[in-house]
């Protein structure tokens, strides 16, 4: 790793101002590293002297030039894409629904680690409450198996959790234990039971979905969890393996004071709420960006208006790549101590690094780091919002595949997020639970699926409404579109009301043992109509 890796994130904000100099040693650095491995002597690293000659001689890569080394290493060969073996295999759990184990190294694993104490120490600057407390992670647990090497492999979250410091480790709000469950109803119920009992100060939890679901399962069983509080007791589901419930129960003790105190609060608001068990949260950090930043808004009119909300930063199975500093802002500055980025414009294909970038433009992002990936397209495009130093400050803006572009007309999925929101509300008085679009390339028209916040009386009347709002904003709101439309080249877009539960569904059919939804990102574009059988009414 470099001489120069910051500590505190007032260091990482100066390390920003030489951003072209230490990319350039960064780069140099991995490929040091990495000249003795396989992939070294086939690109003979040992020659490569500047970013210049790297870019010339090393094409970009995809994952399907990675497999074959993958592979090898989960069979236990050593010195493959970097030094040595992988302590573990992180398993990726994006969009696209197909898992990939991806090598980690241990240089990475200590540049991702941190990461995320320079993340959590730029909250706490702003935020100096959450020092004490407890916190609240939500992730997925850390193995979920071995290669056939006896490698572990499991979530980026919970590996994360699981190798942190032991100082961090003993504020978090809930047993290890519990990551181990099956998700669902047991999982949930136990990690609040727990949960509900501490001084939770900040969560972390990625989806902002996930939150609200762990609130609503608080909310219909306050009085087993206040119980449970009272006596001491798991007051434990009757699927839960008796070995699991007895080592949870051995950790618990009856808090009769904590209990009264908690009966006493819900009955003053009238609801069991985050208000009543964790008066002194301050923080959510969660993805404030992208498609899935949508589902903040069913999380609000939980928590009070005193709890800020900050980015739990933009990474990915691969790394994490930037540093929010700053509340209720997305943008954070490129993590340029931890790999080498490249930026490669949508349009023309010309890649630029990270000094060139322009604000306000939009990038796919190529990255280089020390887990043995080089030049690698993650499929992400991410957006310039300004610069610390001379580093840029990125922010997700979507998935390379999500462009709707059925007749030439390439408008950005991410475009229509506050205006499938802004109409939701004004028709349907309230944020879309969930929504998706469907370009149908037969009748060359948008179809636009979406779950009301809440039912509404009149669905083929609200999703005639809908659909003739969205027409009215895309109109106002994009340049091509209406062009398109007017040429008849696009036939007036679609909406079909789905069901209540259509969102739960979805995530279920892409959650399974010891995978829950924080992690998961629903796509914002599909191929055809996601679960179908819940469509309830189109116009």
């Amino acid at each position: 790793m470099i001489s120069t890796l910051p500590r505190r994130p007032d260091e990482f904000k100066k390390l920003c101002r030489r951003c072209a100099e230490v990319q350039e040693e960064v780069l140099k650095d991995i490929l040091k590293r990495a000249a003795a491995t396989d992939i070294g002597r086939r690109y003979d690293f040992a020659t490569i002297g500047d970013s210049r000659s790297f870019r010339q001689r090393l094409p970009v890569s995809t994952w399907k030039d990675y497999q074959g080394y993958a592979e090898r290493l989960q069979k236990g060969e050593t010195d493959i894409l970097f030094e040595g073996r992988p302590p573990y295999f992180v398993c990726t759990s994006g969009t696209t629904g197909k898992l990939k184990i991806v090598p980690e190294s241990e240089t990475g694993r200590r540049l991702k680690a941190l990461t995320t104490r320079l993340r959590i120490e730029a909250i706490q600057a702003r935020v100096p409450e959450i020092r004490q407390g407890k916190l609240l992670p939500l992730v997925n647990h850390a193995v979920e198996g071995h290669t056939e090497a006896g490698i572990a492999y499991g979530s980026a979250s919970g590996i994360a959790l699981a190798t942190a410091a032991e100082q961090l480790r003993r504020r978090v709000a809930f047993p290890p234990a519990i990551l181990d469950l099956d998700y669902g109803g047991s999982g949930d119920y136990l990690l609040m039971r727990f949960a509900v009992a501490e001084d939770v100060r900040l969560i972390s939890c990625n989806n902002a979905a996930r939150l609200a679901q762990l609130l609503e399962t608080a909310r219909e069983h306050a009085d087993r969890l206040i119980r449970g509080i009272e006596r001491g007791s798991l007051e434990a589901p009757e699927d839960l393996p008796a070995a699991t419930a007895d080592r949870l129960q051995a950790q618990l003790r009856p808090d009769p004071e904590r209990a009264a105190q908690l009966r006493r609060a819900a009955k003053r608001l009238g609801a069991f709420r985050p208000e009543v068990y964790w008066p002194e949260l301050k923080v959510v950090s969660c993805w404030l960006a992208g498609s899935v930043g949508r589902y903040l808004e069913s999380l609000r009119p939980w928590l009070s208006a005193g709890v800020e909300f900050f980015d739990v930063g933009y990474g990915a199975t691969e790394g994490k790549f930037n540093l929010p500093l700053e509340p209720g802002r997305a943008a954070g500055p490129l993590t340029i101590y931890a790999g080498f980025y490249e930026f490669r414009d949508p349009q023309s294909g010309r890649i630029r690094l990270a000094h060139q970038v322009e604000e306000g433009r939009s990038y796919e992002l190529l990255i280089t780091n020390y887990a043995g990936l080089y030049r690698y397209d993650i499929g992400d495009i991410v957006r310039v919002e300004g610069f610390v130093g001379s580093a840029p400050e990125i922010v997700f803006e979507q998935k390379s595949g999500e462009q709707l572009n059925l007749c030439g007309e390439k408008v950005a999925a991410a475009a229509l997020v506050p205006l499938v929101e802004k109409a939701a509300r004004q028709i349907c008085g309230r944020p879309a639970r969930h929504w998706c679009v469907v370009p149908d390339q037969k009748d060359n028209r948008y179809i636009i699926c979406l779950e009301p916040g809440a039912p509404v009386s009149d669905p083929a009347a609200a999703a005639v409404r809908l659909a003739a709002r969205l027409e009215e904003l895309l109109r106002e709101n994009t340049l091509i579109y209406p062009v398109f439309r007017d040429q008849g080249l696009l036939r007036s877009l679609q909406v079909v009301l789905m069901d209540q539960g259509w969102q739960e569904e979805l995530y279920r059919q892409r959650t399974g043992p010891g995978r829950s939804r924080a992690q998961i990102k629903l796509p914002l574009v599909a191929d055809a109509i996601p679960a179908a059988e819940f469509a309830e009414s189109g116009a």
